[in-house]
């Protein structure tokens, strides 16, 4: 049977919730079964959603509220919501608890670096040195921006080349890399591109959006078949604990 990959809701849009087509696409065409993930208040639903999926895809968004990586905002650029972050965060810590798949796509890989006790630069801007523009100027979001080296011997350099070329949406970037995460790619001027748990079977981030490139990268297709192919077999626990609720 096709594994069901859950899709965490990206958030809220005029009283609606949303996510791209791109990423529904990206999982069909990949070979699993694509399921939307709203945000949800109810912490009940943590544990159906962990019983219901074998991996789960964290998508691309607004910015981070500062304070949830113990920080007060220092910038004019981007958007927050705190319903919707905290919502992704406690969501991804009890994920990772359960030890399933996780491919976490620019938001989601920087949600993922906080969940492990990391921090984010709310802007390039306030990184020294400086930085390439990350954000691309292209109509297509297809179109490579720069170029990333892969890291050797991580999870990552058995999919992707040494060198790749990738597209670029994003503002913030990894500041203090988090406890118990390698480095698995970086752009030329050293900004992290991907991370990866060096404890789970497969938890992996990339800054960049795959999504957008399948048709034009077969290692962008070759990652997300390899996320499909590890929520295969990951599921094999008897039981799935609840969510301890909130006091």
């Amino acid at each position: 049977m096709k594994p069901i990959i859950g899709i965490v809701s990206c958030g809220y849009m005029k009283q609606r919730q949303f996510v791209p087509q791109t990423y529904i696409h990206a999982i069909e065409k990949s070979g699993a079964i694509p399921i939307l993930l709203p945000c949800t208040q109810d912490e009940d639903a943590y544990f159906s959603y962990g019983r219901q999926c074998d991996g789960f895809l964290f998508c691309g968004g607004d910015d981070v509220t500062p304070l949830l990586f113990g920080e007060e905002l220092m910038t004019e650029r981007g958007a927050t919501d705190y319903r919707t972050d905290n919502f992704h965060i406690t969501l991804m810590k009890y994920l990772l608890s359960l030890k399933l798949p996780i491919l976490a796509i620019c938001r989601g890989m920087q949600l993922l670096n906080i969940c492990h006790g990391g921090t984010i630069y709310q802007d390039i801007s306030l990184r020294w040195p400086a930085s390439l523009n990350h954000m691309q100027l292209s109509e297509d979001r297809s179109d490579p921006c720069h170029k990333i080296t892969v890291i050797k011997d991580s999870k990552l350099s058995n999919i992707f080349n040494e060198n790749e070329v990738v597209n670029s949406f994003h503002h913030q970037c990894i500041r203090i890399l988090g406890a118990n995460l390698n480095i698995s790619a970086v752009a030329s001027d050293g900004i992290i591109e991907a991370i990866e748990s060096d404890q789970l079977p497969f938890v992996v981030g990339v800054q960049w959006h795959p999504e957008c490139m399948l048709n034009v990268s077969s290692s962008m297709q070759k990652l997300f078949y390899t996320f499909i192919e590890k929520s295969k077999n990951a599921k094999n626990l008897q039981y799935i604990s609840p969510k301890p609720r909130t006091q």
